[in-house]
C-alpha cells in the first residue's frame, strides 16, 4: 500500500521512524532537508517507482512537487504547523480518486515544538542593529553572512530582519543575495530611522501573532467536536453543511448535527472588532465564532458574548 506513511517534524525523528518501520518488515525510506541532494533524489525516485519503497517517512521538505496518484494514506506522526500545511500534505493522497485515508496522531504536548517555532521572531534590538549597520555601510553591498557573523546572529534571524527592513524601505536585497541600504537611508536622521525600525518591529510582532494563531487552529482542528471537513472548509472561508460521512466524528455520530444559529455571523462574512480590526468569519458553531483577523490571525470567540456585548460588527 504505497504512500508517505508518516509526516514527521525533525530530521532525526524521520530517520528513527523509517528505521523502526524497516525493522518490522516495511519497505520504508526517510526524506528530509539535511540529506545530500543525490541521496534525496534517489530516495524520491525509489518512492515514485513501483515496488521499491512503500512508505516514505518525511519532513515538510518532501512532496510539494510530488504527484504520485496512488498514495493510499498520509499519517502525521506530529501535528503540522497550520491547517493550511496539513491540508496540502493530506491532499497528496488519493489523487487517482480512489479511497485514501488521512490519520493524525495527536497529543496536546506535541504543540510545544510548533509554538516554539512560531515564536522565534527577530526582536526590536536586532532590527535596530541591522538597520543602523546598513546606514553606516550605505553605498556598498554586504553579504548577509557577514552581518550574521558581525552581530553574532543566526543566518535565519538576519534573513528575517532584512525582510522586515525591506518592507519599510531600509534595506534592498539583490537577486545575488547581497544586501545594501535603500536609497536615502544615509540621509535619515535618528528619529526617522527609529520610526521605520518601530514599524518593522510591529510587523514582526503581527507575523508572530498570526503564526501562533495558526498553531492554535491546528490544535482546534485536532480537538474539534464536530465534522472535520466542515472545520477545514470553514477555515478556508467556505461554508459547508455537515455531516460529510467520511471523517472520524461523522462516522461515530451518524445522524447527530447541530444547526448553526442564524445571528449574521456566517462563514465568509467580513466583521470588525474594536481591538483586532477587520477580519473574516472562518468557523461557526453554536457556542463559538472563529474569525481570521487581518492583523493578528485566528481568534475563537464565545458566541454568546459576541452577541451580548456586540464584540463583532459587520464590516
Amino acid at each position: 500500500m504505497p504512500g508517505p506513511g508518516r509526516c514527521a517534524t525533525t530530521q532525526r525523528e524521520t530517520e528513527e521512524l523509517a528505521l523502526a518501520l524497516a525493522e518490522r518488515g516495511v519497505r520504508s525510506g526517510a526524506y528530509h532537508g539535511g540529506m545530500p541532494d543525490r541521496l534525496r533524489e534517489e530516495t524520491q525516485d525509489a518512492f515514485m517507482d513501483e515496488g521499491e519503497i512503500d512508505v516514505m517517512v518525511a519532513t515538510i521538505a518532501f512532496g510539494m512537487g510530488v504527484d504520485k496518484p496512488d498514495v493510499r494514506f498520509v499519517a502525521h506522526h506530529a501535528v503540522s504547523e497550520s491547517v493550511d500545511t496539513y491540508w496540502q500534505e493530506v491532499g497528496r493522497a488519493g489523487r487517482d480518486r480512489a479511497p485514501a485515508e488521512a490519520i493524525l496522531f495527536y497529543r496536546p504536548q506535541d504543540l510545544g515544538t510548533r509554538r516554539f517555532q512560531a515564536s522565534g521572531r527577530v526582536d526590536r534590538a536586532e532590527l535596530d542593529q541591522v538597520a543602523r549597520g546598513l546606514r553606516v555601510s550605505a553605498g556598498s553591498t554586504v553579504d548577509p553572512k557577514a552581518i550574521a557573523e558581525g552581530l553574532q546572529l543566526s543566518k535565519s534571524r538576519v534573513a528575517t530582519a532584512l525582510h522586515r527592513l525591506e518592507e519599510v524601505d531600509i534595506a534592498v536585497v539583490g537577486d545575488d543575495g547581497l544586501v545594501r541600504a535603500a536609497p536615502g537611508v544615509e540621509e535619515l536622521d535618528d528619529d526617522a530611522l527609529t520610526a521605520a525600525i518601530d514599524d518593522a518591529s510591529l510587523a514582526e510582532e503581527h507575523r508572530e501573532s498570526f503564526d501562533r494563531s495558526r498553531v492554535e487552529m491546528m490544535r482546534a482542528y485536532a480537538e474539534h467536536d464536530g465534522c472535520r471537513r466542515a472545520f477545514v472548509l470553514g477555515y478556508f472561508g467556505e461554508d459547508y453543511e455537515p455531516p460529510c460521512g467520511n471523517c472520524d466524528w461523522c462516522e461515530a455520530h451518524a445522524g447527530e448535527h447541530e444547526v448553526e444559529p442564524e445571528d449574521g455571523f456566517d462563514v465568509g462574512v467580513r466583521v470588525t472588532h474594536v481591538e483586532w480590526g477587520a477580519g473574516t468569519v472562518s468557523g461557526r458553531e453554536r457556542d463559538q465564532v472563529t474569525v481570521v483577523f487581518d492583523s493578528v490571525g485566528y481568534r475563537t470567540l464565545d458566541a454568546g458574548l459576541v452577541v451580548e456585548r456586540g464584540l463583532l460588527k459587520p464590516a
